[in-house]
């Protein structure tokens, strides 16, 4: 991988970009004494919104200490939109360049291809990251310490066309089978259209245990509430008021938007944390933006 050289000149401190309105052009920011350079502040990256690149830079450098703990020390699928959310999107695995802060890890794909992942690190690296375009974080769901053992099992309940009622239905219903076999679970917003269910491991076990135990908790929570919740993958195969209880992204390499991330999505919204009382309150996608 190539290593691209640090713009030099002066840099502003965090505190002097949070107080600026809307920057033109490209600037230099010193975070925790890392130079990092920003460019195309001004860029429109939600169209109808008109939120630019800069106030989702400024969202992400304040929200830094809620998102890292979830990100730190975990490769990176940086999905790009440089453009904005109305322009193409590619997705990156493979990092071909970058400065010399920029921690990355050498794997070995499904294919057999050594890819140079980028690796959340610091919330320079974030920064670094959203400056390329990448609006939502999608880390991996194990570290580089334990690449092979995830510390977290991920559940994502997508709609479709189901009522938004069920999704909080089957939601709970996944509460409750994790309080019945003693797992916490931890519940948010996907900042899309559904809701995941976190539930934190020790990373003992590897990939493939993790995704069969997955597939079991997610065939139980359907099971329990068959009219309105479904395993079956086919979309034609599910009747339009079931929610697809997905346990297929608990494999290697494969990932979901990390809690707090922006979404590229209308209204610009956010994944959020929720609690258990929020869900039976009805609470709504919507609620949470950039």
């Amino acid at each position: 991988m190539k290593r691209t050289p640090e713009k030099k000149g002066a840099a502003i401190s965090v505190a002097e970009f949070l107080k600026l309105k809307q920057p033109k052009g490209d600037l230099i920011l010193d975070v925790e004494g890392q130079p990092v350079s920003l460019t195309s502040l001004e860029r429109v990256y939600w169209p109808d919104e008109k939120i630019t690149k800069f106030e989702l830079l400024r969202y992400y450098l304040e929200i830094s200490s809620h998102i890292m703990p979830f990100l730190k020390d975990r490769p990176a699928i940086l999905q790009r939109w440089p453009r904005g959310i109305n322009a193409p999107m590619f997705f990156q695995q493979d990092l071909e360049s970058a400065p010399a802060f920029i921690k990355t890890a050498r794997l070995t794909n499904k294919e057999g291809r050594e890819l140079d992942y980028a690796v959340y690190t610091t919330t320079a690296s974030l920064l670094h990251f959203v400056n390329l375009g990448t609006i939502e974080q999608h880390p991996w769901h194990s570290t580089i310490a334990k690449l092979d053992n995830p510390d977290w099992i991920a559940i994502d309940l997508d709609p479709k066309k189901a009522p938004w009622e069920n999704v909080l239905q089957v939601a709970l219903t996944g509460k409750e089978v994790c309080d019945e076999i003693g797992l916490k679970a931890f519940p948010k917003t996907s900042g899309s259209s559904g809701i995941h269910i976190y539930l934190p491991l020790k990373p003992t076990n590897e990939y493939e245990s993790v995704a069969e135990f997955s597939r079991l908790l997610a065939s139980e929570i359907a099971r329990r509430v068959p009219r309105i919740a479904t395993v079956e993958r086919t979309i034609a195969k599910r009747k339009s008021d079931q929610v697809y209880v997905d346990w297929m992204q608990n494999a290697r390499g494969k990932s979901l938007a990390a809690v707090f991330t922006a979404r590229a999505k209308p209204k610009a919204t956010v994944s959020m944390p929720l609690t258990w009382k929020q869900i039976e309150q009805g609470v709504k996608i919507s609620d949470f933006t950039v």
